[in-house]
């Protein structure tokens, strides 16, 4: 039963216009979201070595182009090493 159903939905994606749409515009979102969770993760990566550093949180958030509300809730919610 499953697999009949999976035919039926891989065939709508691949053959069917618009399925296709369908898909590519789920595979745009896919890589818009993916591209905005890297960066992210670059920030916070970014803000962690600044703090190590013995950088202050006001500019952490100047160089990181961040709020100063934002930064603090950041390492608020960062587990202690």
């Amino acid at each position: 039963m499953f697999y009949d159903e999976l035919r039926e939905a891989v065939s709508y994606f691949k053959k069917e216009p618009e399925g296709v749409n369908a898909m590519c515009e789920i595979m745009k979102e896919f890589e818009r979201k993916s591209k905005n969770e890297g960066r992210a993760q670059e920030r916070e990566a970014i803000m962690r070595n600044l703090r190590e550093e013995g950088m202050s949180y006001e500019r952490i958030a100047r160089i990181t182009n961040q709020s100063l509300s934002k930064v603090k809730a950041f390492f608020k919610t960062q587990q202690p090493a």
